[in-house]
């Protein structure tokens, strides 16, 4: 016996090293069951209509970017995104993400009192070197035990973990997210810095990395805040080796997605998946292609300025497979960077508004091409201190030139340092529906540090300076279609969900495209009606063709 359990245990000893060798992979660690509290107001309506308790216990929640108290309020440029997905911020941990629960129902484990527990189950258990929670403390910093379920019935137990109060603590995954006051709707956005999620990372012991983690027990522990946990992610090992560095290149209605190989060359090629829903693809899910040769694929035929969410695996042969990694994408995104050298800054310590200019503006040209106008606009810059300038000094505004449209609120630097800071802002109005050239200003000041226009204490880098927009085409407005048609072959025009046609019983095949020529349904031998409700409001081409090989058409437009 002796004799042979050298080399088993030469084998295991070898298998742990290689598992160690090749972890580094982060993989979010979808939840099925176990929130108690939905504390994101979400959708159209007054926000205790779409919440069932708050963070903080003193009325204060989190909202999502698509919330509106009405359907005229002005959207958001804060909040949680809409799909849903955490791209942490934390530098050591690059390319690990979260998925948030879904916001119209239970989407956060709230623990208010000593010794409150939940368990939170995972989807799909895997083994893991680390796992990572993202959590914050409501109404002041706390403390959990967690203990980490692995599926052969044991656990691992990390005590006395700390959450910060989700107001100004380190190791955010993300922050600037805003909040809004459940008993009276008042919004507000944490002036582009608060509130955050953090990080906080547990270290799985050698003994359990081979392990499968089911689930997570967390109990609060001791005084302080309300802990509330919303999502976990794992450095997770898969044999097969992932693929990485996704990109995207976009036309208006086609996307060529890239990546670079894995490590090992996988025997069956790569395998990709496609969706407008940020639902992830589970290991059965059916993908939507293959590639056996290269490391890109196009996609054609998409919408513009849909959001589209890829997803591409190695193909290990058989039954093994990588885990997906995902990219994010639109059709009919156009950027451009400033390039003219740095952006100084003003001085000005009077208190910024969003009516302040500077002297010393950074601007820069969008070219809309002709027969769109942009949807939404995002920007990105980065602004770094000098001399003994600090970052919580910096003060920042997008303004559009063509109609003088500002930003909602200027946003500030955070920290009590030097450094560079990092700014990014997604789904702003101020642009939206222009054509042509379209003239953007970024408005850069500073409260500390002699007078004027100068980089010497605080400045906006040369090349970070980006404007995105995100393009749809151009529609006619709902009064053009009151032109009366020859023949009416459906109604209500426009209509919200429903088309009804007229004579259905001589039609044969419904087609609806839109106006860049692109089929978004077709129904064969329809009855009356025609459900439409999952399309964008817009412009659409109706086409019916009839039994007897007649072919009769009408702009209608979804509201």
């Amino acid at each position: 016996m002796k004799g042979k359990l050298l080399p088993i245990t030469a084998l295991v000893l070898s298998a742990v090293c290689n598992y160690q060798l090749k972890a580094q992979e982060y993989q979010p660690l979808l939840i099925q069951g176990g929130f108690n509290a939905d504390v994101v107001a979400n959708g159209v309506g007054p926000s205790a209509s779409s919440t069932n308790n708050d963070v903080d216990g003193v009325s204060y929640a989190f909202i999502s970017r698509d919330f509106q108290l009405t359907a005229a309020s002005t959207p958001l440029t804060y909040g949680l995104p809409t799909n849903g997905i955490i791209n942490s911020v934390v530098a050591s941990t690059s390319g690990l993400s979260y998925q948030l629960g879904n916001y119209s129902s239970n989407n956060a484990l709230r623990l208010q009192n000593t010794g409150d527990n939940g368990t939170l189950i995972f989807t799909t258990p895997m083994s893991a070197l680390t796992v990572y929670m993202l959590a914050t403390g409501g109404s002041g910093a706390c403390t959990v035990d967690v203990d980490v379920n692995f599926t052969d019935n044991t656990s691992e137990i990390f005590q006395g973990l700390s959450i910060s109060d989700w107001y100004g603590g380190s190791s955010y995954a993300i922050q600037g997210i805003g909040r809004i006051n459940l008993s009276n709707d008042n919004l507000e956005s944490g002036s582009g810095t608060n509130p955050r999620l953090y990080q906080i990372p547990m270290a799985i012991s050698t003994a359990n990395q081979s392990k499968s983690v089911k689930s997570v027990t967390v109990t609060k522990v001791g005084t302080g805040g309300i802990p509330n946990i919303f999502a976990f992610a794992a450095d997770a090992y898969n044999a097969c080796s992932t693929p990485t560095n996704i990109t995207a290149t976009t036309t208006m209605t086609e996307a060529t997605l890239s990546w670079t190989a894995s490590a090992s060359a996988p025997a069956s090629g790569y395998q990709y998946y496609y969706s407008t829903s940020s639902t992830p693809p589970t290991a059965s899910t059916t993908p939507t292609g293959s590639v056996t040769s290269g490391t890109s694929v196009n996609l054609n035929q998409l919408t513009t300025g849909q959001t589209y969410y890829f997803w591409v695996r190695s193909n290990c042969g058989g039954s093994s497979q990588s885990f997906w990694k995902m990219k994010e994408f639109t059709p009919g995104q156009i950027s451009t960077v400033y390039t003219a050298g740095d952006i100084n800054t003003e001085f000005n310590n009077s208190g910024v508004t969003t009516s302040s200019t500077t002297s010393c503006a950074g601007t820069l040209s969008v070219n809309v091409p002709t027969g769109y106008k942009i949807k939404s606009t995002a920007v990105s810059y980065k602004m770094s201190t000098a001399s003994n300038g600090w970052m919580a000094e910096q003060k920042s505004l997008l303004v559009c030139n063509n109609n003088n449209v500002t930003e909602a609120s200027v946003t500030s630097g955070s920290g009590s340092s030097t450094g560079t800071y990092s700014y990014n802002r997604t789904g702003l109005t101020l642009a939206n529906d222009l054509t042509g050239t379209v003239n953007f200003e970024l408005r850069a000041w500073r409260t500390y540090g002699g007078s004027g226009c100068t980089a010497d204490y605080n400045k906006v880098d040369n090349n970070t300076f980006t404007v995105t927009v995100t393009l749809e085409p151009l529609v006619l407005a709902t009064n053009e279609v009151t032109v009366k048609q020859k023949e009416r072959i459906a109604h209500p025009n426009p209509f919200v969900d429903t088309l009804y046609l007229e004579k259905f019983e001589n039609v044969k095949k419904a087609v609806i495209t839109d106006l860049s020529g692109v089929m978004v349904k077709t129904v064969e031998n329809p009855s009356s009606a025609i459900f439409l409700g999952g399309l964008k409001s817009g412009m659409y081409i109706l086409t019916l063709q009839m039994k007897d090989g007649s072919v009769k058409s009408m702009k209608t437009i979804k509201k």
